[in-house]
């Protein structure tokens, strides 16, 4: 472990621990953030209200809808000139996430990624290559500063073809990988091209992250490499990765409940759920200065076990992703809004929006958007060229804003394919 004296804390400790971090937390917010302070005025309550913590659930919960109404700073705890680092992505709204870090959250959240890794059996001897997406650009920021700040050996991510970079986890001898389980996948379809053998790399770890990982393939995936996996479970809006991570035992994610309070509901009545019910995750920030969270609905699906783990952890663990309460989906560990896909659209083609659909497809391992435009009269052209150019614009536009491959096909009024 890399903080026994905190991933193996007494749950009474641990639950003083939270009530005096989760009230630190709710006066900040009250104080500072003119959002948090109207919400609790709304429900007649006082920061000093909350003396348990089951009496947070009469708080009011915080959604990506807020996060967006309060764009850019509205949610900062703090000024400006405390803030060390600004963090932007697409989010799944109509405006961008961002969070905002101190000197303070930044250390904190090192110490986190630290454990994921330690849990991970990761060390400094180890010499770690990142292979992840465009689109996870700050996941791929996060994860090699944390690797860097245990100690191991990093490998940046770099914009080279698979080939080229299982040319360099051979020639580099990469003990542990970082990537998204589908890239996973897809690396086994290129080692068999390139009759690359499991045994010509050093690899002995892989830590998979971004995307849920079902058995099947992680049994595949570890079969294939001939190694072991290591996943972890994270969102943008809190930290990103480091909030909760797999151990040796592989008996779901140990949540970093000193650091995040966890809450399961029910999503319809928004009602808390008892201990193993499969629900909403919910979460409250304890630690973080610059961007507190209240109640944080996260819309993934899943159960808390409070129940010690084999590997000497105390700290509750999360079950499997089940699903979403909403629409958004995953293109390659990559979390897309289907509202985002409309208003794209909309923006590229000067305020129109034609008929559309999508699906996420997968070819050998990797993910895309199958997106179907209907070329309505708006969009008609007699020229080829200009139905490809159409296709090309569309294609860079998802892949500037959303950092995904898109696969365009354009279709006619009531009849098949045009072109893609």
């Amino acid at each position: 472990m890399r903080q026994p004296q905190f991933e193996a804390m007494a749950t009474e400790e641990l639950e003083l621990l939270q009530l005096e971090r989760l009230q630190s937390t709710l006066t900040r917010a009250f104080r500072q953030v003119k959002f948090y302070r109207r919400q609790f005025d709304s429900h007649g309550l006082a920061p000093e209200a909350i003396r348990d913590l089951g009496d947070l659930q009469r708080l009011p919960f915080t959604t990506r809808e807020d996060l967006s109404e309060n764009y850019p700073y509205g949610l900062f705890a703090v000024p400006l000139r405390d803030i060390v680092r600004i963090v932007s992505s697409p989010g799944t709204t109509e405006k961008p996430l961002v969070v905002g870090y101190t000197s303070q959250d930044l250390k904190l959240w090192q110490e986190l990624l630290a454990r994921l890794y330690t849990a991970a059996g990761v060390s400094r001897d180890d010499i770690v290559q990142f292979i992840l997406p465009p689109g996870l650009a700050n996941w791929r920021r996060d994860l090699m500063a944390g690797a860097e700040y245990l100690g191991a050996s990093v490998i940046p991510a770099a914009s080279l073809n698979f080939a080229k970079e299982l040319m360099v986890m051979r020639d580099y001898k990469t003990s542990v990988l970082v990537t998204t389980p589908s890239i996973a996948r897809h690396l086994l379809t290129v080692m068999d091209r390139l009759n690359l053998a499991p045994a010509e790399l050093s690899l002995r770890r892989a830590f998979l992250v971004a995307a849920p990982l079902p058995g099947e393939l992680r049994r595949e995936i570890e079969a294939g490499l001939h190694l072991r996996i290591a996943t972890a479970y994270g969102i943008t809006e809190v930290m990103g990765p480091g909030l909760a991570f797999s151990c040796e035992a592989n008996a779901g994610f140990h949540f970093c409940a000193d650091h995040f309070y966890p809450e399961i509901i029910d999503p319809e009545t928004g009602e808390a759920l008892p201990l193993g019910a499969e629900g909403e995750l919910v979460i409250t920030t304890l630690s973080t200065v610059a961007f507190p969270l209240v109640r944080f609905r996260s819309g993934d699906l899943t159960s808390l076990n409070p129940e010690p783990c084999a590997c000497g952890r105390t700290l509750v663990r999360l079950g499997p992703i089940r699903g979403r309460v909403d629409a958004i989906f995953s293109v390659g560990g990559i979390k897309v809004h289907p509202d985002q896909i409309g208003r794209l659209l909309k923006d590229l083609l000067g305020g129109h929006l034609p008929h559309w659909r999508y699906e996420v497809q997968t070819e050998a391992g990797l993910e895309s958007l199958a997106l179907d435009i209907t070329v309505d009269e708006a969009l008609f052209s007699d020229e080829i060229k200009a139905l490809e150019g159409l296709c090309y614009r569309v294609r860079r536009y998802f892949q500037d804003h959303l950092g995904i491959h898109a696969r365009i096909t354009l279709k006619e009024i009531g009849s098949g394919q045009l072109g893609n």
